[in-house]
């Protein structure tokens, strides 16, 4: 099909037929409606159809819409890009960073996005493209795009020393596999205060969410001693924790103080008022749309120094002295 003949079938000139596929004025509404509609019962639309999208498109990438931090994220970003007036494209990556990478390919060389979100890992960043890239709190994307560091050191370090100042010397900590950059950084901190570090109760559970919490818990329970204070990787396994030490009859926080290293989802507990690290996720998504928005105005990616937000501690009151 040529213009010239979809021009024939819908009796206009062919100049009409290119400005209503091109977007241009000098077209009505009617009239671009109906050559769409010849187009389009000749299986030619789509051929023809390059006008400009009229907002900007941004792509975010994420490892998983199960968990609700990630949600939270969405949510979040969703919100602002409205407000925008962006378009929001969503993938998942499956913590898989080959798959990963090809989405990162596909949107910066094929989707032709003008904006890319990473809340998942790559193993290789495009570099000086014309699509502005921010990642979010992947470690290995730093000094290839811009990118946000939520700093959990510091809302880790800043409850140890509260827990360390109410008594407490022994502590645990139950992840996944997914969460080892955690249970690295507690342990650092550990051994920054000179802490006695018990691999025994630093579980990483093969399972995931609320199971994780409660097969840590049994597990820490079997222990001839037991820490004065367990950390949950993220809230999900937080509930389960608190949950399995309900069934066992041990009290919170009289028995076992309780801390999540996040605060999602929220509320953590119906009685509990939890202590966490507070995730930050508006914060966050505020400064990445920041950056994101200071990129797709120069079309282009920018490698700069990590934008680092510290977190903090909220007490809460599954924590006490001993």
């Amino acid at each position: 099909m040529t213009l010239s003949k979809l021009a024939r079938l819908a009796n206009v000139s062919v100049s009409v037929v290119s400005k209503a596929f091109s977007g241009r004025e000098g077209v009505s509404e009617t009239m671009r409606e109906h050559v769409f509609a010849v187009a389009r019962e000749h299986g030619c639309f789509q051929h023809f159809y390059h006008a400009p999208y009229d907002r900007p498109v941004v792509a975010v990438i994420i490892p998983e819409a199960i968990s609700k931090n990630y949600i939270h994220y969405i949510e979040a970003l969703k919100e602002r890009m409205e407000q925008k007036n962006y378009t929001m494209l969503l993938s998942i990556s499956n913590f898989d960073r080959q798959l990963a990478d090809e989405l990162v390919r596909y949107y910066v060389g094929y989707g032709k996005v003008n904006g890319l979100l990473l809340l998942t890992s790559v193993n290789e960043l495009p570099k000086n493209c014309s699509t502005a890239i921010v990642s979010l709190g992947m470690e290995n994307a730093q000094g290839a795009v811009a990118h946000i560091h939520h700093d959990l050191r510091t809302g880790i370090a800043e409850a140890l020393c509260q827990l360390k100042a109410m008594g407490h010397t022994k502590f645990g900590y139950i992840g996944e596999p997914f969460t080892e950059s955690k249970r690295g950084i507690l342990i650092e901190e550990l051994e920054r205060l000179g802490l006695e570090v018990r691999q025994e109760w630093f579980i990483s559970s093969l399972s995931r969410f609320e199971e994780a919490g409660r097969d840590g818990v049994r597990r820490i329970l079997q222990t001839d001693e037991k820490p004065t204070a367990i950390f949950g990787a993220y809230g999900y396994i937080t509930q389960g924790m608190i949950a399995e030490l309900a069934e066992k009859g041990m009290r919170i926080p009289q028995q076992m103080s309780v801390i999540s290293m996040d605060n999602d989802p929220f509320p953590l507990d119906d009685q509990l008022d939890v202590a966490c690290i507070p995730s930050n996720v508006e914060r966050i998504c505020d400064v990445a749309l920041a950056l994101l928005g200071e990129q797709m105005q120069k079309k282009q990616s920018v490698s700069a120094s990590p934008v680092v937000l510290p977190s903090s501690f909220y007490y809460g009151n599954s924590i006490q002295p001993i």
